[in-house]
């Protein structure tokens, strides 16, 4: 009995050991590389619109010249998923998710991707849709913020500073921006949503550098309270409307 299962084991270490390090060198599984500026896109189709996709690239690094921790020669490796299958293989624990970027390596996987409209869908039924450039810009800060902070530093990030100031620099959430301002603008606008609450970590970056004016390594460093942070955020944008 002990012999089966000792190469049982022995077969799981294999495979884990196999899946990992398909993660750290996807490029095996991808037929075709296009070079843009500083990223370089792998993916699978014979052919890719060059010009459009260069387009979407410059459109990103337009959106990441905003940030001042941003160098425009950092290299970013991004795949093409052709369908939310082959997106869940590359993202198991994320595969609902627009987009996966593993840190210390760095590889950013997209899920099903519309070169053509510049769109980009995660597989989930509602708050399915952003922009490719966006995603790409989104997920190459999350690179940046990791090379600024170190590894270390990067994974205690708390949530909210991390998905909201990407989401900052893309000028985009998934969640509907009306939508959204009008439920954080409800008194008890609170909603068990994944989608509206990454909505709430942008307006709380976005409070924090357009109204109070702090620097992004402020934003990165110093603690705040999430309740306080909310209430006077709120005050600020809800005025407006």
């Amino acid at each position: 009995m002990r012999k089966p299962k000792k190469i049982l084991n022995y077969v799981l270490v294999g495979l884990v050991i196999l899946y990992t390090a398909i993660l750290l060198f996807p490029q095996m599984l991808f037929s075709n590389k296009f070079d843009h500026s500083n990223f370089t896109i792998y993916y699978h189709a014979a052919t890719i619109d060059s010009n459009k996709i260069s387009s979407i690239l410059d459109k990103s690094s337009v959106l990441l010249s905003i940030s001042e921790l941003y160098d425009p020669k950092k290299e970013q490796k991004i795949f093409l998923c052709n369908s939310f299958g082959e997106f869940t293989f590359f993202a198991l624990r994320s595969r609902n998710a627009f987009a996966v970027n593993y840190p210390l390596v760095q590889n950013i996987f997209l899920s099903k991707s519309n070169i053509l409209e510049n769109t980009i869908k995660r597989n989930g039924p509602e708050n399915n849709v952003r922009t490719m450039s966006g995603i790409i810009a989104h997920e190459t800060m999350h690179s940046v913020l990791e090379d600024e902070l170190g590894l270390l530093k990067y994974k205690l990030l708390p949530t909210w500073k991390n998905e909201g100031y990407a989401d900052y620099i893309a000028k985009e959430s998934s969640f509907d921006e009306n939508l959204g301002f009008n439920k954080f603008c409800e008194y008890n606008g609170k909603m068990d949503n994944p989608s509206y609450t990454y909505f709430k970590y942008k307006v709380y970056v976005q409070y924090l550098l357009d109204k109070e004016n702090i620097e992004v390594g402020t934003l990165l460093k110093q603690d705040f309270d999430l309740d306080s942070l909310a209430l006077i955020s709120k005050n600020a944008f809800c005025q407006e409307l």
